[in-house]
Order: structure tokens, then sequence, then C-alpha cells
């Protein structure tokens, strides 16, 4: 069986966790498992456009998810520079986007993060996320079940 391409975290509106190292406060999202596998960022931040509201859902097939993807890789990653740490869209089932995360070692870029199109954004300083490589392009499809740019084929 392959392994499960995300992380379950939760976000109560002002702190993220791990699921698994949480006291059960918060929403459940789950995020791009690379994001917390490699050595953690000390200070780095969260940006964490979601909302806590079980109903604060989007399919990750309407076309505001679809161009997100679309703009993470045209112009919001390289626009990060060295900053970037990690992105990873919220899944909350096989059909459902809550949001995104983007995870910076400085927050001077954040005010134009296309994920707050989404939903609102909040600044988190977490040191749970560790850094992954830009994701390459073109592709911005998702497999079944997976935060985007998470996945593949098992």
């Amino acid at each position: 069986m392959a392994e499960e391409p995300g992380r379950w975290i939760a976000f109560d509106g002002s702190r993220l966790a791990l699921d698994d190292d949480d006291d059960g406060g918060g929403r459940r999202f789950q995020a791009d498992a690379r994001c917390f596998e490699g050595k953690a960022e000390p200070g780095a931040l969260a940006n964490v456009c979601a909302l806590t509201d079980d109903d604060a859902r989007i399919p990750f097939d309407d076309p505001l998810v679809q161009q997100l993807r679309r703009d993470v890789l045209a112009w919001w990653v390289p626009l990060l520079g060295d900053s970037f740490v990690c992105f990873s869209t919220l899944a909350l089932d096989e059909s459902h986007c809550a949001g995104a995360i983007t995870v910076v070692r400085e927050p001077s870029r954040l005010g134009e993060d296309p994920a707050a199109r989404l939903f609102p954004a909040t600044l988190v300083e977490s040191g749970l996320f560790s850094a992954v490589l830009p994701p390459a392009g073109p592709v911005i499809e998702r497999y079944a079940g997976a935060p985007w740019p998470a996945g593949g084929f098992g």
C-alpha cells in the first residue's frame, strides 16, 4: 500500500499543530506530508488561508482552486524566492479544499498570497514545517485524496 501523501494538522484560528500532537482543538486539514518530513525551519511563518468553520470548503474542481494552483506555479513561488519554505493546499477529503498554507522565512510578500482569494489569511509563527523544493510545473492536476502538490500513483 502506498504511503499517505498528506499529514493531518489542526488549526484553531491562531495556532497550528500536528494533529497527533494536538489536544483536540481546531479544525483538521490534510497538508502535503513532505512539508513535515525534513528538518523543521525555526521561526518560519505560515500564512494560513483557511477558516475554522466546518462549512468553509470549496471543491478542488472549482475554477478558483484551479487558478490558485496555476498562480502558485506561474508567479507566487518564484516571487517568494529564497524566503519560500513550502506550500500546500488543505484537503478535507478527496474532493474538497479548505484553503492553503504558504510557509516563508520572512513575511514581506504575504500580502500578495493568491490563496487569500479562497479564504482570509492568518499569519502564524510555526516550527512545524520543513523546506520542500518548489513544485515543478506545469502540472496542476491532483491525485485523488491528496493535497496539492503532493501525491503520485501507488
